[in-house]
């Protein structure tokens, strides 16, 4: 899914959170609860992309909008330069155009509510290519369960096209523990210069395979939810809770309780069930069978 509406964003330095207006629609949403991931394509500005370059890789100057308490020159440099350089996330530039793009904002507001918290950690995934390809894999810390409570953004600087090998995931992995072997693929997130990808953390995914030669940049990191879920995105009048596709076979259960948990219908989910296809699935919820 791909989505590129923009929303203005007001920020609070002191709690590390952001508020806006939602961008996605009914559909969006169910459609990441369904697939697990979601691309912004080329929503950063390209001057904003070459100065997150130079700084990994340390042709710019650090000018940090202010400095982590208890913090030496030593530490930050010590930081900067490490595989989780979060003094990238102290520049205003970066605040600003990343952390806090419109397009990005929007979409993470309607996926995780009312003052969405920003990232602590930055993980740099900066490979060498070519490159074969990792091994498949859910993140060591991801959780599965029908809640969202954390949003893992990737941020392309650069042109990542399938030949720089693009982070690859699996769609619809994100329930429970997949196994999937190496020669099997899955959807590349190849994308321009300024686009992110956001996805459940518990998706699985890998590096895909590189075939060119040259340094791909990615910054990985995560936005989470401070507020219960209520379906305050943008309503589609024609949107019908019962016929909506919330996927296939050993799928429509989990992705089902994972949008109308989302929707603030799951305050008393307890089980589901369904028998049919997706034009008259009933769920089951607050021990009564029927529309949600």
């Amino acid at each position: 899914m791909k989505s590129r509406r923009s929303a203005v964003v007001q920020y609070d330095r002191e709690k590390w959170t952001f508020d806006c207006e939602p961008t996605l629609s009914d559909s969006q949403v169910l459609d990441f609860c369904r697939t697990g991931y979601l691309v912004l394509d080329g929503v950063v500005d390209a001057a904003t992309n070459q100065k997150a370059l130079d700084y990994l890789n340390g042709d710019r100057a650090a000018n940090p909008s202010f400095m982590p308490e208890g913090w030496t020159e030593a530490d930050f440099e010590r930081v900067r330069g490490s595989h989780e350089p979060g003094t990238i996330m102290l520049e205003e530039w970066y605040i600003q155009n990343v952390l806090l793009n419109g397009a990005a904002a929007g979409a993470l507001r309607s996926l995780l509510g009312k003052s969405v918290g920003m990232p602590v950690v930055v993980s740099k995934h900066s490979t060498a290519c070519p490159a074969p390809a990792q091994e498949w894999h859910h993140d060591a810390d991801c959780v599965f369960g029908p809640e969202l409570y954390f949003v893992e953004a990737f941020y392309y600087p650069q042109d990542t096209p399938a030949e720089l090998g693009p982070t690859e995931v699996a769609p619809g992995t994100h329930y429970q523990r997949t196994q999937r072997e190496t020669h099997e693929e899955g959807v590349l997130t190849s994308a321009s210069a300024g686009s992110i990808v956001f996805h459940h953390q518990s998706i699985l995914h890998r590096r895909g395979a590189s075939t060119a030669t040259g340094t791909r940049h990615m910054l990985k990191y995560n936005y989470w939810r401070t507020a219960p879920p209520v379906r305050d995105w943008i309503v589609e009048d024609e949107f019908d809770f019962h016929t909506a596709h919330y996927g296939g076979h050993g799928q429509y259960q989990y992705c089902a309780h994972l949008f109308i948990g989302y929707a603030a219908r799951g305050r008393r989910f307890g089980s589901w069930a369904g028998r049919r296809g997706r034009g008259g699935r009933r769920i089951r919820y607050g021990g009564r069978t029927g529309m949600v």
